[in-house]
């Protein structure tokens, strides 16, 4: 109970609070960035519930495709560990001498899959349907991420919208671009698409910044491809002292902008809804391999929001 005690000081919350998201009560509601701060400073102090000390731990090794900028993996690791410790799991990026399950997140070649099989029959592929059950996979509803900030500009009464994005290369492809073309189909669809709101660059501060000093007459509201970009994009609007609704698309890590809101994809329930299904398949709870489809999530700051004209 000490230590309960003490996660709940450092976290801000009361223990009984701690207890519930440790316990991963579903009745319990809270906030990812609190249920995060709860997690991680267990994690720190080497707690854990009842039930996890009663349960060895599966030894799970997290593969990443290159999906994304140096030093993702590790900052992904970072993420997850406090989470699968939470589920008795021990996450690596790295293989164990015994592996129990393999979590592979991002595009692999068949050739690469058998690979992933044959080191362990608990495989779960993240952004990769294959065309049999020999494996589970989970998929991100992305065309429905993007039609949810179409619609709550629209229900928002907001019709003079643009899109602020970057692209980032990498070896085998660009990332940033498909969330662009999608949604300026989107904005053509609905007669919304104006050249001048409509902004492709870097997927960096900078590059947010120019784009939006670079507009003579803003739109009502904008979205936004990325946090980084993000910064760069509020910056410009605190020096021209306007007032613009944003959504911010965030693939991956908490972020807090103070403005606008955000584009949840990867929540952090997907990311339990992961580990629950390796630790079934690893532990032989289950045999029949599970197709999952994960939605975004929108988070509206309501604080911080200009409601349109």
């Amino acid at each position: 109970m000490a230590v309960i005690k003490d996660i709940a000081r450092s976290c801000g919350v009361s223990a009984a609070t701690v207890s519930r998201v440790l316990n991963c009560d579903p009745t319990l509601s809270v906030t990812d960035l609190v249920r995060s701060s709860v997690e991680a400073e267990a994690a720190r102090l080497g707690y854990k519930t009842p039930r996890q000390r009663k349960v060895s731990m599966l030894q799970v090794q997290l593969v990443l495709s290159p999906i994304d900028k140096p030093g993702f993996e590790e900052q992904l690791l970072s993420l997850l560990k406090p989470i699968a410790r939470l589920s008795g799991i021990q996450l690596s990026l790295s293989a164990y001498d015994k592996t129990d399950g393999i979590i592979a997140l991002g595009e692999f070649s068949r050739e690469e899959i058998s690979y992933f099989q044959s080191v362990s029959s608990a495989l779960l592929l993240i952004n990769n349907l294959g065309s049999d059950y020999s494996y589970d996979s989970i998929m991100i509803d992305y065309r429905n991420a993007e039609k949810q900030v179409m619609d709550y500009f629209l229900s928002s009464g907001i019709r003079r919208v643009g899109y602020v994005g970057g692209v980032f290369h990498r070896s085998a492809s660009v990332i940033g671009e498909r969330r662009a073309a999608e949604f300026r189909k989107m904005l053509e669809d609905e007669g919304l698409f104006h050249n001048e709101w409509f902004f492709i660059g870097g997927m960096d501060e900078e590059s947010g910044y120019n784009d939006v000093m670079k507009m003579k007459d803003l739109p009502d509201g904008l979205f936004i491809s990325d946090p980084d970009t993000a910064r760069g994009v509020i910056k410009a609007l605190d020096e021209r002292k306007e007032d613009v609704t944003l959504v911010t698309y965030n693939n991956f890590f908490p972020f807090t902008l103070g403005r606008g809101s955000e584009l949840r994809i990867f929540t952090p329930d997907v990311w339990r809804t992961a580990l629950r299904m390796i630790a079934e398949k690893a532990k032989g709870e289950r045999e029949q391999g599970l197709s999952v489809f994960c939605p975004a999530r929108l988070s509206e700051n309501t604080a911080s929001l200009k409601r349109g004209v």
